[in-house]
């Protein structure tokens, strides 16, 4: 689907681009420009400037830079059409295309579109109403206030009266039956309400469209959940529930959380401790892990602790792998056994969600341990079994330096384990992030001097990076910045990535990084060596943090 050239054009000239931006943050005129606090990353003093006059922003701090359409995509996760269509709409616009369109097609979805939001409008009134009452004390019982309850837009279908008020507004049966809100009877052809008496949930777009409906029944009808079919607004691979909802938890820096139901999402958003979304009520396809990543790179998929639980696990792995790729990723977290989020939420408290979260498991070992507890690894057989069945799935990841540094993670993992079982009883256990003695705290501060000197090393070590602790909080701040940066943008060059990280207020430990009592300590100059050279160097200090010895055995004390 194209749209011509001059009317993007056209768009960024009619819409001031603070208009767009304004929506969402507070700017200040200054001048020609206008000036506001990033959306991108946080700060406290204002570096983000808005110039209507060029058509562009550009924050000082972080380095990001775009048009209304990029911004649009990159704070709501839209695409480049949805970008246009939403920049159009605030023009009052109708967007053309070059393309030839189905006129009738095109009808029929803003027909369906309408439908869906009357449809929405009807439930949310009949959930006030008395024949509401069973569908509220279920709601409340299940700890829903009326503020979230406007936040999903929660609503009741009554057994029947939706197909007439759709009819008085101008709707047809054959309309309603495209949108899925109306049945037609295989034993006689009539047409009836497909909802009735259930609890509904509308599925938005990620514009906040209402495309579809979920419903729960009241009692004991069967099915409990029912959604509405495929249809011209609504495919069900491509959706998640609650990615609006997730979107603003987002931009209060709330972890992301994917879970199983809506009344999980909903728990969850209640309980303030993340942000939640919900394929529906299927395994995650590859659609919706790609929509995940626009939303957040390393959401975090909470699975029940039973042995259905742990198979969901499996099959979501198998679909991620091909998918990875550099700085996108998940972690995977495991609920007590017969719990959901919404169940331990209620019976613990939002604390001991927040715990489960935060002791979300990376990819990679989740990898390991659930592919290990499948083996007798006792057995020489199985054990090579297991090797075996690892180097298959890492042989499914598509991005060649995802699927390297996995191998190589693997394979010593592999080593490891090898020679463990040759004189040692206890399995091997995927290594974890420890504190370090207080004398190789000085040699992981050597270890980011020199990758600040080299940036292109940090996405060759990525994932041993990634597992270490210094147990210094100021250093493993800037290693974090450092990496997200360089993840984020592989050009950056030595000089935009310290003014980068003084953004971020971390001159002090930058400094003493820098300066020149950690060229003291080390056997040479880390600014003036080959590319080559700080590759060798870089591997030498990652085994040395691992307690290794090395060349650079003397760091952990200043030369004397």
């Amino acid at each position: 689907m194209a749209v011509p050239p001059e009317f993007i054009e056209d768009l960024r000239q009619r819409v001031p681009l603070s208009d767009v931006i304004g929506r969402r943050v507070k700017l200040v005129r200054k001048g020609r420009r206008h000036s506001g606090l990033c959306p991108f990353h946080a700060e406290k003093t204002p570096s983000f400037s808005v110039v209507d006059d060029d058509g562009f922003y550009h924050c000082f701090g972080c380095g990001v830079h775009g048009d209304a359409i990029s911004f649009l995509r990159e704070t709501e996760g839209l695409e480049f059409m949805e970008a246009v269509e939403r920049l159009a709409e605030m023009a009052g616009l109708t967007v053309p295309h070059s393309a030839p369109q189905n006129p009738a097609a095109s009808l029929q979805r803003k027909t369906v579109l309408d439908i869906l939001e009357e449809t929405a409008l009807f439930f949310e009134a009949a959930l006030r109403l008395e024949g509401g009452r069973n569908a509220t004390r279920y709601l409340k019982q299940r700890g829903l206030n009326s503020t979230i309850i406007k936040t999903y837009r929660i609503g009741y279908s009554p057994r029947n009266g939706l197909r007439e008020a759709l009819k008085s507004k101008g709707f047809s049966d054959d309309d309603m039956l495209a949108a899925g809100v109306a049945g037609k009877s295989d034993r006689d052809g009539s047409v009836y309400d497909y909802f009735r008496d259930r609890v509904m949930f509308p599925i938005e777009s990620r514009t906040g469209k209402i495309i579809a409906f979920g419903a729960r029944s009241l009692g004991e009808v069967q099915p409990k959940y029912l959604n509405s079919g495929e249809g011209p607004t609504f495919s069900k691979k491509s959706v998640l529930y609650g990615w609006v909802q997730a979107r603003e938890g987002l931009r209060r820096n709330l972890p992301l959380v994917v879970v199983e139901g809506y009344m999980d999402v909903i728990a969850i958003h209640k309980s303030g401790v993340a942000a939640a979304v919900a394929p529906l009520g299927t395994a995650l396809t590859p659609e919706q892990i790609l929509l995940l990543w626009k939303l957040h790179s390393e959401p975090v998929l909470c699975f029940d602790g039973d042995a259905a639980g742990q198979r969901a696990q499996i099959r979501a792995l198998e679909r991620i792998l091909p998918l990875l790729e550099p700085g996108r990723s998940v972690r995977l977290a495991v609920l007590p056994n017969g719990k959901d989020p919404d169940d331990l939420i209620e019976a613990s408290g939002p604390d001991e969600f927040r715990r489960v979260v935060s002791t979300a498991r990376s990819l990679i070992d989740t990898l390991w341990e659930s592919l290990q507890s499948k083996y007798e690894l006792s057995q020489p057989e199985t054990r090579a079994q297991f090797w075996q069945a690892l180097r298959s799935h890492v042989r499914s990841i598509g991005n060649n330096q995802v699927r390297s540094a996995y191998g190589d993670e693997i394979e010593s993992r592999i080593i490891l384990m090898r020679n463990q079982t040759r004189g040692v009883a206890s399995m091997f256990v995927p290594r974890r992030a420890q504190r370090p003695r207080t004398g190789l705290v000085n040699r992981h501060r050597a270890l980011v001097a020199l990758l600040l000197a080299h940036p292109t090393m940090v996405s060759a070590n990525f994932e041993a990076l990634s597992m270490l602790d210094s147990g210094d909080k100021k250093l493993e701040s800037l290693k974090k910045a450092l990496i997200d940066a360089v993840i984020r943008d592989p050009d950056l060059d030595v000089v935009a990535i310290r003014d980068h990280l003084k953004s971020l207020k971390l001159d002090d430990v930058l400094a003493s990084l820098t300066g020149d009592d950690m060229k003291a300590r080390l056997p040479f100059d880390p600014v003036n060596i080959s590319t080559e050279k700080a590759a060798h160097y870089v591997e030498e200090l990652l085994e040395l943090v691992d307690g290794r010895s090395g060349l650079f055995s003397n760091v952990g004390s200043k030369k004397r």
